[in-house]
């Protein structure tokens, strides 16, 4: 294991409890950093978001998981008068996976020193973010459903998440979120089996196709109609201003 696991399990031994205390603890650590943000956890305009990084939202959805979402920004896509973010959404990987994805990113030396003033504070993590890889690894995990679309114009808010903070941040959570890992493997079993038919449909997927609610859903889209469903009824409530 890498880095993240390393510190990770440090930061474990010095709380003096177990992974799942200092769940609890990091959870409520950050509950109040998105309350009186600071420079390790920034609340910044939406609109500086950068691919490649660690951010916190508050987003308009019904689904509390997408409500309160710690995300990794992996790309952006612009139609008509819509701008996209699609992101991995921590919330739907197992604490225990988390560090797992993310562990190849980075290397002992990143952390070393790492403060709010220096070079990580203005590009966030991008010089080291290339998508294949981590899709590589969600693939591998058969996690490629954790990526979600978040129409931008319903962020609410965003934190930046400085380096520092990742290991604390990877093993957290929103705590009106509840953390249930019994769920977590249910849905992970079920999307699981369609992992490759999923595959095919999402290299066939048009953006705007899910965003246009004048239309039918597609009949190519079988695995994904659900979720195209779920996110149209979404903007539909949220996103059209």
């Amino acid at each position: 294991m890498g880095v993240l696991n390393e510190l990770v399990n440090y930061q474990v031994k010095v709380e003096g409890g177990d992974k799942a205390s200092n769940f609890k603890i990091n959870s409520l650590y950050f509950f109040d950093k998105y309350r009186k943000s600071d420079k390790f956890v920034e609340r910044i305009p939406v609109a500086k978001i950068r691919t490649g990084g660690f951010y916190f939202l508050h987003y308009l959805d019904d689904s509390n998981w997408m409500k309160w979402s710690p995300i990794f920004a992996v790309s952006v896509k612009r139609f008509d008068n819509l701008i996209i973010l699609y992101a991995i959404n921590l919330n739907f990987i197992p604490i225990e996976i988390r560090v797992k994805i993310f562990d190849k990113l980075f290397s002992e030396k990143d952390f070393q020193g790492a403060s709010p003033g220096d070079p990580w504070k203005k590009d966030v993590y991008s010089r080291k973010f290339n998508f294949e890889n981590i899709y590589k690894e969600l693939v591998t995990y058969k996690l490629q459903y954790s990526v979600m679309e978040f129409n931008v114009a319903q962020i609410k808010i965003a934190h930046k998440i400085h380096l520092s903070e990742v290991p604390k941040f990877l093993y957290s959570q929103h705590p009106k979120n509840k953390y249930d890992p019994n769920k977590l493997i249910q849905i992970w079993n079920k999307k699981a089996k369609d992992s490759n038919s999923r595959d095919k449909e999402m290299s066939q997927l048009v953006v705007n196709e899910m965003y246009d609610i004048g239309k039918e859903i597609s009949d190519k889209y079988v695995i994904l109609k659900d979720h195209i469903k779920r996110l149209q009824a979404s903007f539909r409530k949220y996103g059209r201003k």
